[in-house]
Order: C-alpha cells, then sequence, then structure tokens
C-alpha cells in the first residue's frame, strides 16, 4: 500500500511535468508568432522591392500587357463611335466632354461619346508603370478629340484621334511591334506632341512632313524630336 507522501510525491512530480509542457507549448507558440512576423515582414520587403524596379525598369513582358491593354481600350473607343455614326450621327456632332465635366448630362446626351445615352465609353486610365511622364501640362493620360486632320485620311476635314499621351519607351515599342512588326518609333519633325494628339493645344494637323514614317498607319506610336516623350494615336473616325 502507498503511502500519503508517496501519493504527494507523485502529485508534485505531475504538476511539474504539466508545467514543463505548458511552458514547452507557451514558447513553441512564440517561436510562431516570431516566424510569421518575420516572414511578413520579408514579404512586404520583397513586394516593396520590386514594385520600386518595375517603376525604374519595365519588363518586356509588362511591357506586353500595358501595350495590349492600351491596344484594346483603343480599339473599344473606335467600337462605341462606330456605333453612333452607325445610328446615323455625324462625326461633326461627336461630343467628348467627360462624366467629370459639369455639363455632362446636359442635352443632347445621344451626341456624347462616354454618356449611356450615346457612346456609352467608359474613360480609362493609363497605368502608372506605364507612363513616362516628362511634362505634367498637359499631363499624362488619355486624350480624344476632333481637333486636326491627318493627311492621310480621305478629305481633309477634322478627324476624330484617340492618344495615350505620354507613356513609356517600352510600351510604346510593344506597340509598333503589333502594328508594324518592329519596334522602330519613328519622330514627329517639330512641334510638340500635344501639338498633334491634345485637343485645344496647338491644333496642328498630322502630314507626311512631320512624321514621314507615319503615313498611312491608322494606329501608331511615335516620338517628340528629342526622343524623350511618347504617344500612342489611334484614328477612331476619318474623313
Amino acid at each position: 500500500m502507498k503511502t500519503n507522501s508517496e501519493h504527494q510525491s507523485r502529485n508534485t512530480s505531475g504538476q511539474h511535468k504539466n508545467r514543463k509542457r505548458q511552458s514547452e507549448r507557451g514558447n513553441a507558440l512564440v517561436y510562431v508568432l516570431i516566424a510569421i512576423a518575420l516572414f511578413a515582414a520579408l514579404s512586404f520587403t520583397l513586394a516593396r522591392n520590386t514594385d520600386s524596379n518595375e517603376a525604374g525598369t519595365l519588363s518586356e513582358d509588362r511591357a506586353e500587357l500595358y501595350a495590349t491593354q492600351l491596344i484594346s481600350y483603343a480599339a473599344q473607343a473606335k467600337s462605341s463611335v462606330d456605333q453612333m455614326l452607325f445610328q446615323g450621327i455625324e462625326i461633326d456632332d461627336l461630343d467628348f466632354t467627360l462624366p467629370e465635366e459639369s455639363d455632362f448630362n446636359n442635352d443632347p446626351t445621344i451626341y456624347k461619346v462616354y454618356h449611356p445615352d450615346g457612346g456609352g465609353l467608359i474613360p480609362n486610365t493609363i497605368p502608372d508603370n506605364a507612363k513616362n511622364e516628362v511634362t505634367s501640362s498637359p499631363a499624362a493620360g488619355w486624350y480624344m478629340g476632333r481637333f486636326n486632320n491627318v493627311e492621310w485620311t480621305s478629305s481633309t476635314d477634322q478627324d476624330v484621334l484617340l492618344t495615350a499621351y505620354q507613356i513609356a519607351k517600352p510600351v510604346c515599342e510593344r506597340i509598333n511591334f503589333t502594328v508594324t512588326g518592329n519596334t522602330d518609333i519613328p519622330a514627329i519633325s517639330s512641334g510638340a506632341l500635344s501639338d498633334y494628339f491634345v485637343p485645344d493645344s496647338f491644333d496642328a494637323d498630322l502630314t507626311r512632313t512631320n512624321c514621314s514614317a507615319c503615313g498611312d498607319y491608322a494606329s501608331l506610336c511615335i516620338s517628340n524630336t528629342g526622343g524623350s516623350a511618347f504617344a500612342f494615336y489611334s484614328i477612331i473616325a476619318a474623313q
């Protein structure tokens, strides 16, 4: 028969073992939490470094993706305008008022390219990493309007142009590779890109004289004379 002292000794020993196990489990939990925190910090650092690297240099795959996005939006814009023209709206009646402008909902809304009653086109933005903004006036972004004539369209009337203004050179190269089969970027011979592709900037006509390599292309990416700024234009409606 076991004595009371033996029972007490066993109880004391069991309590020590339980405390030891609880302590070990507590320490293990601390180590797990530390590991999770370290992993989260490492992931954050790697993600930030990746974003920084992409901002400085654009991979070919990423440039290809952005080029596809820009070309797709230009095709979407042309489809919206084509539908309006098919319904009997004249090119000269097209209205390019944006949703944020105060008169966006003023009648007649059926002529407005961005209005649900008209073309229903949703304004788009250029991804930050696809931009190369060398001047903020006008800022990088999409511009559409009927403000000049393209020499190789059928008449001397004003055509409708959509432009992705001030995009990154690698994106410009991938666009031209899709359009022409090579990455060469033609340059305008004089003036600023905004003179030809941004409404109300200067409104210069696009001719073979000021861009000899542009002739007969309905869409192309070109640079300024210094090769520091790039714009992708697309003829949305020609006349």
